[in-house]
């Protein structure tokens, strides 16, 4: 398992290094972070990227490591030393299209991928989420997240500043996609759907969710806050496709039924994915 998650950083942080180096440097894309950082300290003043991100990481190393915890600090260590590494080997090659729209998100889709493989892993690439980290000790009433997206935003302006509006748009596109992917690669196989089922036919359905599908329902009593007459409400996790199957079934036995959809950002246990 060890082997396995190290291996996973090393391709996340390959990827992130292969999207900064082959795409976001070239085509001047400022989507935040430390990487972002890099690229315009590499413009501007001609530093190597390698060599920012491991400037500017280490000082964070050394004020984070209570802040991280012993595993996740060593975890993101190691992905931010490899991310430095492939920073300083690999070298640019030539643009998928030329159009700066079309490659910038390519370079996203490839930086998500990495981001998430790293995520997965429960390790950062340092940065800003470790400087948000830091700052959320002192100012615990921000959240984490608040505290990341305002580091990456003054990159961000910063990157408007140096490349123009223009760039800094399709960053934030950019950014957008990265998002994404990361988010998906992260929910993977075990997104799901939660389905809260309120029918006079709960039996029918509970023997179809179970009997045609073979996944778990469970019965919640319930009880009309209006007429006060009592009810079961059926709760069960089905994926994607399961739950139109089963919309589909509640409206062929029952017109009037009521159903309510969320998301699952994770699913562990029989039927889904096993804990490990």
């Amino acid at each position: 398992m060890t082997a396995k998650r190290y291996g996973l950083m090393t391709v996340g942080a390959f990827l992130m290094a292969f999207s900064v180096v082959v795409y976001f440097n070239p085509l001047e894309l400022v989507t935040g972070g430390v990487t972002g950082l890099a690229i315009l300290l590499e413009h501007l003043f001609h530093i190597q990227l390698w060599l920012v991100n491991a400037a500017v990481n280490i000082p964070l190393f050394i004020i984070g490591y209570k802040v991280l915890g012993k595993q996740i600090f060593y975890r993101t260590v190691y992905a931010t030393v490899c991310l430095s590494v492939f920073l300083g080997l690999l070298r640019p090659l030539p643009l998928l299209t030329g159009d700066v729209l079309v490659d910038g998100l390519c370079g996203g889709v490839i930086m998500g991928g990495g981001l998430g493989l790293i995520f997965l892993q429960n390790a950062s690439s340092g940065g800003a989420d470790m400087t948000a980290q830091i700052i959320n000790r002192r100012i615990p009433h921000v959240s984490v997240p608040k505290l990341m997206a305002i580091v990456d935003g003054i990159i961000i302006l910063f990157g408007i500043g140096v490349f123009g509006l223009r760039n800094g748009i399709y960053a934030l596109i950019v950014l957008f996609v990265m998002t994404k992917v990361s988010d998906f690669v992260l929910e993977g196989p075990n997104h799901a759907k939660l389905m809260y089922i309120i029918s006079t036919e709960e039996k029918a359905l509970a023997e179809y969710i179970t009997g045609q599908l073979g996944r778990g329902v469970t019965r919640v009593p319930a009880q009309g806050g209006y007429t006060g007459c009592p009810k079961q409400m059926l709760l069960c996790a089905l994926s994607s496709k399961e739950m139109v199957n089963v919309k589909r079934k509640i409206y062929e036995l029952d017109d009037r039924a009521i159903c309510f959809v969320g998301d699952i950002r994770e699913a562990y246990g029989e039927g889904f994915t096993k804990y490990s």
